[in-house]
């Protein structure tokens, strides 16, 4: 992946990364990754993963696949630049996605999301974690979320309302 930087007037950065990425809608795979802050940026190396810092009203899209938060770090491996994850926290963290051509879409909300790039992208929603879709609702401590496979993985207490059910439960000891 190529990490191209283009800066804006009004301290607006916005950097393209390309690579493979979120799938729900078949087309947001071959997108580009493209984020933008309005606070600085900084870049570091931690032996060999690149990270990259931006503060304040960071925004994060690649196809339909779009979050938002307030800060957020991206690693990369720093001889080609492959994106491994991104960490964005916020106030909340939020994350909206389309998953299909009939405009449904599936949205989320945290105090964290880690969006991991490699393989199936996944979307973990850590802290106060809520996740939409147009007949459900799930709410728990984190939820980790297969964005291709639609399957995800829950830490308690949790509560949900599906189309058919309503789900409460806690961990178990």
């Amino acid at each position: 992946m190529q990490l191209r930087k283009t800066s804006f007037s009004f301290a607006i950065l916005v950097f393209t990364l390309t690579g493979t990425g979120v799938s729900s809608l078949e087309s947001d795979q071959q997108q580009d990754i493209v984020y933008s802050s309005v606070g600085r940026s900084t870049s570091r190396l931690e032996g060999d993963v690149r990270i990259i810092t931006l503060e304040q009203d960071v925004k994060v899209t690649q196809g339909s696949m779009q979050i938002s938060g307030d800060n957020a770090v991206f690693e990369s491996e720093s001889g080609s630049s492959a994106i491994r994850r991104v960490t964005m926290e916020g106030t909340p963290a939020r994350y909206r996605q389309q998953l299909d051509e009939n405009d449904d879409f599936v949205e989320g909300e945290s105090d964290s999301i880690y969006y991991y790039v490699d393989g199936e992208p996944i979307i973990e929603l850590v802290g106060s974690a809520i996740l939409r879709s147009a007949s459900d609702v799930l709410s728990c401590a984190a939820i980790k979320y297969y964005t291709d496979s639609r399957f995800t993985e829950t830490t308690g207490p949790c509560e949900g309302v599906s189309g058919r059910a309503t789900l409460t439960g806690s961990p178990s000891n």
